[in-house]
C-alpha cells in the first residue's frame, strides 16, 4: 500500500513543531526529504531545480503535478499533434504531463520569472519536443504572433488564496490576484478559442462561482486517486 503524503508545501523542508509532533505520529517522521517530494508530486529525480535549497523547496511546492496533467490530457484529448499553450508555467508540471501524454508536437510556456525560464529552457531541452518558452507576464504577450493553439492550460497563482498564505501587518488576509489573473485566463480563452482549455487552483468557491458563470465546467479534485499527495483541488474545463 503507497504512502498518501501531505500536501507539499515549503514546510515540508522545516515545519513548525506542531506539525512535527502530528507528523511524527502519522508518518512516523518529523519532515520530509526533498526526494520525498518529488515522488508525492510525480517529478522525475533527473528535473534540474536551482541549488538553493529554499528555492529548490519553493519551486515543487508550487508545481502541478505532472501525472496529474497527464490523466486530464488524456481524460479531455482524443486528438494527438496538438499545440500547446501554458500559462503561469512555473517550473513545467503541465507542460511535462503533455509530454509525456503524447498527445503534443509543440509546447510554448509562458513564465514571467526569468530564473523559472532558464530551467524551463535546461529540462525541456533534454526532452526532444519543440518547446518555446515566453518569458513574459500572461498579460504583456501578444498571442497573435504564436499561431493557432490547440490546448490551453493555466494554474494561476494561488498564495492570496491558500490556507497557508500571510497575514499582512494587520492581521488581514486580503485577495492579491487570483482572481484577476482567473478573469484574464477565462477572457484569453475566449479570444483564442483552443478545442479545450484546463484551470486548476486552490478549491475556492468564489473561483467556481466566477468560471461556472462563464460556462466552465468544475469540479472539486482529490488528486490522491493519481499521485501519493493529500491535494484537493478546483480543476475546470472548457470545451
Amino acid at each position: 500500500m503507497k504512502i498518501v503524503y501531505p500536501t507539499v508545501v515549503e514546510a515540508w523542508h522545516h515545519p513548525p513543531p506542531e506539525l512535527r509532533e502530528r507528523w511524527k505520529k502519522q508518518y512516523g517522521k518529523e519532515r520530509f526529504t526533498f526526494e520525498e517530494a518529488l515522488y508525492a508530486q510525480s517529478f522525475p529525480k533527473s528535473w534540474i531545480f536551482p541549488p538553493q535549497e529554499s528555492k529548490r523547496w519553493k519551486w515543487i511546492a508550487e508545481a502541478f503535478p505532472p501525472k496529474v496533467a497527464e490523466y486530464l490530457f488524456n481524460q479531455y484529448l482524443k486528438e494527438n499533434n496538438l499545440v500547446l499553450l501554458d500559462l503561469f508555467a512555473g517550473i513545467g508540471g503541465w507542460s511535462l504531463g503533455a509530454f509525456w501524454s503524447n498527445k503534443f508536437r509543440k509546447i510554448i510556456m509562458v513564465e514571467k520569472d526569468r530564473e523559472k525560464c532558464s530551467y524551463l529552457r535546461i529540462n525541456f531541452s533534454r526532452l526532444g519536443i519543440d518547446f518555446e518558452v515566453v518569458c513574459e507576464d500572461v498579460r504583456n504577450v501578444d498571442y497573435l504572433r504564436l499561431g493557432k493553439i490547440d490546448v490551453v492550460v493555466a494554474s494561476p497563482p494561488c498564495e492570496d488564496l491558500s490556507t497557508l498564505r500571510f497575514l499582512n501587518k494587520y492581521g488581514i488576509r486580503t485577495v492579491r490576484g487570483t482572481i484577476p489573473l482567473t478573469t484574464f485566463t477565462i477572457e484569453l480563452v475566449e479570444k483564442l478559442k483552443p478545442r479545450v482549455a484546463l484551470y486548476e487552483n486552490v478549491y475556492r468557491k468564489e473561483l467556481r462561482r466566477i468560471l461556472e458563470h462563464h460556462g466552465w465546467v468544475c469540479q472539486r479534485f482529490d488528486m490522491s486517486i493519481i499521485i501519493p499527495q493529500k491535494r484537493i483541488r478546483l480543476i475546470c474545463v472548457k470545451i
